[in-house]
């Protein structure tokens, strides 16, 4: 039985948790957003930054996870691409960080030249975007080989990280939300 099935039956139970649970998370990012907004832009910026590039990597590789798994022969597969990646190192292959290299260059370059904080707000998300989508082949960039079929670490590390500094920002804008308009 898995952690979702036992999560669903205490639910059932205790019928009157659901409704106190929902109003304090709708309280929650109700206050989280009246933080945000009284955020200076680079914090919310750097928000959207951290945010994006955490989903983007976790996204990423759960995606390739899947898809892997979902094949037959996976393991024949995996060895198969290995042996062929030893013998042929002349194939060009357009991997995820062309696009990733777009869609960062590009956001950079509109919010500089733009020069609005709001914009500049805005920007940071597809730039967190296409940031992830670069450094989660850093290996590849590197001549390290195929990103996908080593360790998975440091894309858990990269992740890991970027979604805890974009959870201290959340916290931060609670407790701004709290504190009332003049807080700093």
């Amino acid at each position: 039985m898995g952690l979702a099935d036992r999560g669903s039956r205490v639910w059932l139970h205790i019928p009157s948790l659901g409704p106190v649970v929902v109003a304090f998370m709708c309280r929650m990012v109700h206050t989280a957003a009246l933080g945000y907004n009284r955020s200076q832009p680079a914090e919310r910026a750097l928000f959207g930054m951290t945010g994006s590039f955490a989903v983007t990597i976790a996204l990423s590789r759960g995606l390739n996870e899947v898809l892997e798994r979902r094949r037959t022969m996976r393991k024949a597969r995996r060895l198969a691409r290995k042996t062929e990646a030893a013998w042929s190192s002349d194939e060009v292959r357009i991997h995820h960080f062309l696009p990733g290299i777009v869609i960062g260059f590009t956001a950079g370059a509109v919010a500089i030249l733009s020069r609005g904080d709001e914009l500049g707000t805005w920007l940071s998300v597809p730039f967190g975007v296409g940031v992830a989508l670069t450094s989660d082949e850093g290996r590849l960039l590197a001549g390290r080989g195929d990103p996908y079929w080593g360790n998975q670490g440091f894309a858990l590390v990269q992740s890991a990280a970027s979604g805890l500094a974009a959870a201290a920002l959340s916290m931060r804008f609670i407790c701004r939300g709290r504190a009332g308009p003049h807080s700093p």
